[in-house]
């Protein structure tokens, strides 16, 4: 696997021809865990499936669209736009060199705008292929559920809070609040976080466990992994069938 500690004669000669993308997010995250929590795990994410693949590790994107927790101290974002642009810049560097398949690692669920521009860039981009993974700390298909809050969570709670003890321990405080929000995720396009819940909490970290974590990255990676394979060799097959 190549990472930014790799030198650019060490890159030529390598070629290679995957690269992986996390995309994190500087928010806050309540008082038990840090504004870098979506770009700490997308940083551990992407440089584990990127060590599956064998594929070239990116620096993931720190900052991305947070805007709904704006009012909160310690969250910057980008507009829906410059996340985009900044993908595209990305993309067509990596095009340039050879890369032509790029994994986009998304660890914040508020880049709505991923899904749109990924589309457009497949169109525009001749010579590389981007794929969006499903959400990194999400359940796995068929698989029995780690966290016991499913869909009653969104933000800090029990999956995210599980993620940082098995990374970060040390990073995560004691004083956590449950926020048991009854409306669907949509409300964060009406009412920024804070009108929500003033903890800034969506989900019940005080059911977190870092061994719930483990298990939940484990299963992820491998998810993640079997998609890309998936993906590359329907994309494969895809252009053979169309070729004259």
């Amino acid at each position: 696997m190549l990472d930014e500690a790799a030198t650019s004669p060490e890159i030529g000669a390598a070629a290679p021809q995957v690269a992986v993308l996390g995309i994190g997010a500087i928010e806050q995250h309540g008082r038990h865990l840090p504004v870098g929590t979506d770009f700490l795990i997308a940083r551990e994410v992407s440089r584990a499936v990127a060590a599956e693949l064998d594929a070239w590790l990116l620096p993931p994107i720190p900052v991305s669209m947070s805007e709904c927790h704006g009012p909160m101290e310690g969250t910057v974002w980008l507009k829906p736009a410059t996340l985009a642009s900044v993908l595209r810049d990305i993309a067509r560097s990596v095009e340039a060199q050879g890369v032509r398949l790029l994994v986009v690692a998304n660890c914040h669920g508020g880049n709505f705008i991923l899904e749109p521009a990924i589309e457009r860039l497949n169109r525009e981009l001749p010579r590389v292929r981007i794929v969006l993974l499903p959400e990194v700390i999400a359940e796995v298909p068929g698989e029995k559920p780690v966290f016991e809050t499913g869909r009653a969570e969104v933000h800090a709670g029990e999956g995210e809070t599980s993620t940082m003890l098995h990374y970060f321990p040390h990073l995560v405080r004691e004083d956590r609040h449950d926020g048991p929000i009854t409306v669907g995720r949509e409300f964060l396009d009406y009412a920024t976080m804070d009108r929500l819940n003033l903890e800034g909490t969506w989900g019940y970290p005080t059911r977190a466990d870092g061994a719930k974590g483990g298990r939940a990255v484990e299963s992820r990676v491998r998810a993640c992994v079997a998609f890309v394979q998936q993906a590359w060799a329907t994309l494969v097959e895809t252009r053979s069938s169309a070729a004259p």
